[in-house]
């Protein structure tokens, strides 16, 4: 039997020097490695027990005294008349694999057991499956146990770190309801051990201010991008067949001269804007938009980050308008190969018209391609995508009304002319707030908290928001 040493939990992977035991850590897709970072309370984590040989093992996962507070084990498919937790063994670890359960005044967890040493037909590859659920803030650790080394004491530990829980409403999704909520406890002066205002006290220090909105920022949009189970992701969905347009605001994709259809070459790129129009005095103070491509087989979007200490490159992907407290930019919820964008301002001042957002759009053959918006947030715009005809180099460019043709190479020379930092006006924090109608913002506040009146009016209630638009209006 091979002595099991586990070194370090690094992305996700507790590994052994001389090949018996590792233990992977995933998130609650089951797929996805966890980072090791900070987890919210409510997370869910997968522990996989994996050999790479086929000797009977036999050990335990099991927390101990005032860690069973703070995080839990839970097993799979529980058979009553054996015991054993049968979804919770892989068909490697063999016919006569069990997992059982057990508890006493000082630890409980789960116990685990390949097939019978005598019996042959479990062999390498994953063995257990464990479930891992986060519960109160702190510092959760989990003996992992090896019966052949010891029963008594575990051979090493795994520790999970659990942090104030951002999803407000529990939807398993960090968005701009769980902002709402924020919202409504902004400024409380008086939060207060256990309860801290809701949990909106995100740091503990009496106060819901920048700092605890700064801590939910960090995890902004968890759990958003995760295409649902059976989904097509290439497949978008039309936001107007479901949610009411607005004509008041419309999003558009355009291009440096403002047009919404052009003609580029074959393997050419092109930076393109998401740009926003308001009517009627309409305020904004949150946007979230995502752009996906009609046939990503001809062509392709840079949904990476914009690195300013190395422009022009690799990544692309900005969000322009000033004065932000997040945003976000990466691959699309509908559509990976597309891009999501998103950001709010709504302390400091109302998001301008013009430029919301950038990107570069590459042509990978011949054919029309058609940009489209989606948009699933209050207010609902009207969309405006883009049509880019794209021509190998015999063919004869098409021009027309609202139509341009501008190769990457003068691309890059206007960009850098014009400058994309100079395409919306920075000011600073002061100067917005001189420059924000209360009144305006005021309005939006109560019409955005309206759109989820069945969740947010439930959880906020009359009285609470209005004295967050209250203190808004005397500050």
């Amino acid at each position: 039997m091979k002595k099991l040493l586990i070194l370090i939990l690094a992305f996700g992977v507790v590994s052994v020097t001389t090949g018996q035991i590792a233990l992977k850590v995933y998130e609650a897709d089951g797929e996805t490695l966890f980072d090791g970072n900070d987890i919210m309370v409510g997370t869910e984590l997968r522990i996989v027990v994996s050999s790479d040989s086929n000797d009977y093992w036999s050990g335990g996962l099991f927390i101990t005294g005032q860690d069973r507070l703070l995080g839990d084990l839970a097993a799979r498919g529980l058979d009553p008349n054996t015991r054993d937790w049968t979804d919770s063994h892989y068909e490697q670890a063999g016919d006569l694999a069990k997992v059982t359960a057990w508890e006493d005044s000082w630890m409980w967890g789960l116990d685990m057991y390949t097939s019978d040493i005598n019996d042959s037909n479990f062999v390498a590859g994953d063995w257990f499956i464990i479930d891992y659920y986060a519960d109160e803030v702190g510092d959760c650790n989990i003996g992992v146990y090896d019966y052949s080394i010891s029963w008594d004491d575990p051979n090493c530990f795994l520790e999970f770190s659990h942090v104030r829980n951002r999803d407000l409403n529990f939807d398993d999704k960090v968005n701009f309801i769980d902002f709402v909520l924020l919202a409504s406890q902004w400024n409380a002066t008086d939060c207060n051990d256990p309860n801290w205002c809701d949990g909106l006290d995100l740091d503990e220090d009496g106060y819901v201010d920048v700092r605890d909105l700064e801590l939910f920022n960090e995890y902004w949009l968890w759990g958003v991008s995760d295409t649902e189970p059976n989904e097509d992701p290439n497949e978008l969905d039309d936001p107007n067949e479901i949610y009411p347009e607005d004509p008041n605001v419309i999003y558009s994709i355009i291009d440096v001269n403002g047009a919404n259809e052009i003609t580029i070459g074959v393997n050419d790129s092109i930076t393109l804007y998401i740009d926003m129009v308001t009517l009627d005095e309409y305020d904004i103070i949150v946007f979230e938009v995502e752009v996906g491509i009609s046939d990503i087989s001809l062509g392709s979007i840079d949904n990476t980050e914009y690195d300013s200490n190395n422009p022009p490159g690799p990544g692309t992907a900005r969000i322009l308008v000033g004065g932000r407290y997040f945003d976000y930019w990466g691959p699309g919820i509908n559509q990976q190969e597309g891009i999501l964008l998103s950001g709010a301002s709504p302390f400091s001042g109302l998001i301008p018209d013009g430029h919301l957002a950038s990107f570069v759009f590459t042509c990978k053959g011949e054919g029309d391609v058609t940009l489209e918006l989606t948009n699933d947030r209050w207010p609902y715009p009207k969309l405006e995508g883009i049509t880019i005809h794209q021509v190998g180099p015999n063919s004869q460019p098409l021009t027309g009304e609202g139509m341009s043709t501008i190769p990457e190479s003068e691309q890059f020379l206007l960009d850098q002319e014009i400058g994309t930092d100079e395409l919306y006006q920075e000011v600073s924090t002061d100067e917005l707030n001189q420059e924000v109608d209360i009144d305006g913002l005021v309005e939006t506040l109560e019409d955005l908290w309206k759109q989820d009146s069945d969740i947010i009016n439930d959880l906020i209630g009359e009285e609470e928001w209005n004295e967050f638009l209250n203190s808004l209006e005397n500050p």
